[in-house]
């Protein structure tokens, strides 16, 4: 058969272990159909109103037509009481235009045919109401025997064998349920398994981008130094700015973002003293909310001229996310900015 459509859902489940919706279906469906036809055809001698095991004929492929259409698992209420309703309506069509006495044969083909919707019904998550639509088909042909004489145990035990199919179904179905129940579990470990990989591998490149960054970045200086001095001005204001680098590589590691960093760099050569802190220990998972953040940092680094600014990511279950203070002699702003990267309430600390 076919792989199963959309409709059975994301989650493995028995609907998508068994697609009923398939092409293949559908050709059993016709068959299906044929059959019947061909049974009520057959014994028509024995119907005193051949139309109305006709009328069954439809009702029955009109039953077998929703079981196999596409929806989801477990099948809906309202397909399902159709089904069941079609069993009810074929059942009392055939027992009502069959005659009472002398032999059957396939007269009562009916409730061979029944039994299979009843079957798949529970293959699609209703073994309850399977085993109703059951329950009611036994009742009617009990009705059926004790009014036409025939008995209605003897009239039960022609769905004897019917009784085992559909136990057959309900215990493939629970073993189908449990085996889905299983693959997903699969399905679930795998992906934690591929997710812990994935993220084993990007500390890794993470790890291997930091020392490459390092090494373009301290080596020449460490050259420098061990060539021996004496050093100018610049060259020590260099190894200051440097050194702050990398201090915020290990002290603001989830703020050191390319456009911080530049503006960070930036406000240093300018003379600020800058400071990055990462008090949270975790990264900001919310992508709009750190560019946010992002965005009101580098503002405040570029629009300073002197002083100092002190950014802090705060610890996570505050009401304030980020804060930034810039101190330029007596004169101290402070601005805080919520886990959604919004302004909150000043003062916060």
């Amino acid at each position: 058969m076919t792989m199963p459509t959309l409709s059975e859902g994301s989650a493995t489940t028995g609907g998508r272990l068994l697609p009923l919706n398939s092409w293949e279906a559908k050709v059993i469906v016709g068959l299906f159909i044929v059959t019947n036809a061909l049974f009520a055809i057959g014994t028509s001698e024995v119907a005193a109103r051949p139309w109305m095991t006709y009328l069954a004929v439809a009702v029955a492929g009109y039953g077998a037509v929703v079981i196999v259409k596409r929806a989801p698992f477990p099948f809906p209420r309202r397909d399902t009481a159709i089904v069941l309703a079609t069993v009810v309506v074929s059942t009392a069509l055939v027992f009502g235009g069959v005659t009472g006495a002398g032999a059957l044969g396939r007269a009562t083909w009916h409730l061979g045919s029944n039994t299979w919707l009843l079957f798949f019904l529970a293959m699609r998550g209703r073994p309850g109401a399977a085993w109703l639509g059951m329950a009611l088909m036994l009742g009617q042909s009990a009705v059926w025997g004790a009014f036409t004489g025939r008995g209605a145990l003897a009239a039960v035990m022609m769905s004897n064998s019917h009784v085992g199919i559909l136990i057959v179904a309900t215990l493939f179905a629970r073993q189908l349920s449990a085996t889905a129940d299983r693959i997903a579990a699969l399905r679930e470990r795998a992906v934690a398994s591929a997710a812990e990989t994935a993220a084993a591998d990007a500390g890794l490149e993470i790890r291997r981008t930091r020392a490459a960054e390092l090494a373009s970045l301290a080596v020449p200086l460490l050259e420098r130094i061990r060539s021996g001095g004496p050093f100018d001005a610049d060259e020590r204001a260099q190894f200051a700015r440097t050194e702050a680098r990398l201090r915020d590589g290990v002290r603001g590691r989830s703020l050191a973002l390319p456009d911080v960093v530049e503006a960070v760099e930036a406000a240093r050569m300018r003379g600020i003293q800058v400071t990055i802190l990462d008090d949270r220990g975790t990264a900001v998972e919310d992508g709009e909310a750190l560019r946010r953040m992002v965005e009101t940092t580098v503002g405040i680094l570029h629009a300073a001229c002197s002083g100092s600014i002190t950014v802090r990511l705060l610890p996570a279950g505050r009401s304030a996310a980020l804060s930034i203070v810039h101190a330029d002699g007596d004169e101290v702003t402070r601005r805080t900015l919520d886990a959604q990267g919004h302004p909150a309430d000043a003062g916060v600390t």
